[in-house]
């Protein structure tokens, strides 16, 4: 579900490189228009499992996005990337985003780094991505797609670990979606304005997400100007309160 709600569609080049192209919605950006880092991330590492999957099974271990044009009219982002480095218990990705409908106009960079768990099972084939939808008019909050939703404190939860995020442990698209929102939400609070720019967005997991609910709070935010860094923790409560992920977030006034 991470990659079909977006209508992701990557295709392999060869077997270290891969394109994706994504339609930017409207729930794709904040209150400004600007593009939100949570689904480039998600675009950027669905390209690189259409090369890696096929023959391991990985888990992602850190994400990062640099966005250096916040595109507010920018139609289609088209996400080039590649291998950069294979290892027996590491692997290593990018990404080079532009406006799909001018490659010389970039709106930022992604890497990310995954941990080798194994051998792809025998005759693995990689699904095909199904047609975009027609009509997205009318689309919720990203995070609430993801299956987030505001608990009473505040602060943002996935509930449980229904297939749509997860089957053995919690998918890092859910992850990506609802500690960003958590950021942002804290920084439209100390900016006084949901009219924020996503600058840069850097999650790393630390342990699988097993049982739930997975709650995502704002653990450290400091402010400079018009614009703001947050750290978001994102904790399965089923298992102790143990800590799943951490995403810092930097943001600005648009």
């Amino acid at each position: 579900m991470s990659h079909a709600y977006l209508g992701s569609r990557p295709d392999a080049i060869d077997s270290t490189r891969a394109d994706n192209v994504l339609d930017l919605r409207s729930d794709l950006r904040t209150g400004a228009g600007a593009l939100l880092a949570a689904p480039l991330a998600i675009a950027m590492l669905d390209a690189a499992t259409v090369n890696v999957e096929s023959m391991r099974v990985l888990a992602v271990t850190h994400v990062d996005i640099d966005v250096v044009d916040c595109g507010l009219d920018v139609g289609r982002a088209h996400l080039a990337g590649q291998i950069t480095t294979q290892m027996r218990s590491q692997l290593f990705t990018e990404a080079r985003i532009h406006d799909a409908d001018d490659p010389s106009r970039y709106i930022g960079f992604g890497t990310a780094n995954w941990a080798v768990l194994g051998l792809a099972p025998h005759r693995f084939c990689f699904p095909q991505p199904g047609p975009p939808e027609p009509d997205w008019a009318g689309l919720p909050p990203l995070w609430h797609a993801y299956s987030g939703r505001r608990r009473a404190d505040g602060t943002l939860e996935i509930p449980r670990l229904p297939l749509e995020v997860g089957e053995e442990r919690l998918h890092y698209g859910p992850m990506l979606v609802v500690t960003e929102a958590v950021a942002l939400d804290n920084a439209a609070a100390a900016l006084g304005t949901d009219e924020l720019v996503v600058e840069h967005l850097a999650m790393t997991v630390v342990a699988p997400g097993r049982v739930g609910p997975f709650i995502a709070r704002a653990v450290f935010t400091a402010t400079e100007g018009d614009s703001i860094g947050c750290r978001v923790e994102l904790r399965d409560a089923g298992r102790g309160d143990r800590l799943i992920a951490a995403t810092f977030v930097r943001v600005r006034i648009y």
